[in-house]
């Protein structure tokens, strides 16, 4: 059986608003293609990939919104006797919206370490349950622990990260933010796809 479950945690520039979904179809490649972005070292956010509505952002101090998520797909059927779990970390760019006025380098570079920490929590997840015992009888049950467990931890540090800085709006806590990003990727490269 495959079973498919994701997250879908809005990441605004003030709050973060999670939702659970299992989707029942995928989109055609085409659509695929530029609906999402999954995660890439060498593939950072550009606002060409922002193609959301910004009407849609009430704050008025709010300069984009920036949607990702990460999921888990579970696979016993393509693996029998076995149990595959698949991490991704996708931005969402029909959820993900800049207001015209705000387009700065600097609140991209906010905004991709949102993505980033996206990221950073899918291979934390990879690597707990790449150290489970997963068998087809446990693999949803424990996959679904590990999920809920690395979520909590996500949303707690994402909104930490908009609060200390400000948005965005704070260099010295940006900086400090960047690069503990940034560690916490490389201390989990094992765990990249």
């Amino acid at each position: 059986m495959r079973k498919i479950l994701y997250c879908l945690p809005v990441i605004c520039l003030f709050a973060c608003s999670p939702r659970l979904q299992t989707p029942v179809f995928t989109a055609s490649p085409a659509l695929a293609d530029t609906a999402v972005v999954s995660w890439h070292a060498e593939r950072p956010l550009s606002w060409e990939d922002y193609k959301g509505n910004p009407s849609t952002i009430r704050e008025a101090n709010v300069g984009a919104r920036t949607s990702c998520r990460f999921g888990m797909k579970i696979d016993t059927v393509n693996t029998p006797g076995k149990a595959r779990v698949i991490v991704t970390s996708e931005f969402i760019c029909y959820q993900s919206s800049v207001r015209a006025n705000q387009q700065t380098p600097s609140l991209l570079a906010h905004e991709q370490l949102h993505f980033d920490l996206c990221e950073a929590y899918a291979r934390s997840l990879r690597k707990t349950l790449a150290l489970a015992n997963l068998t087809p009888a446990n693999v949803t049950s424990i996959s679904k622990d590990a999920f809920l467990q690395t979520y909590q931890l996500y949303r707690e540090q994402q909104a930490l990260y908009d609060a200390e800085t400000a948005h965005g709006l704070n260099p010295d806590a940006q900086l400090r933010w960047k690069q503990k990003i940034t560690d916490a990727l490389n201390g989990l490269k094992a765990y990249q796809q």
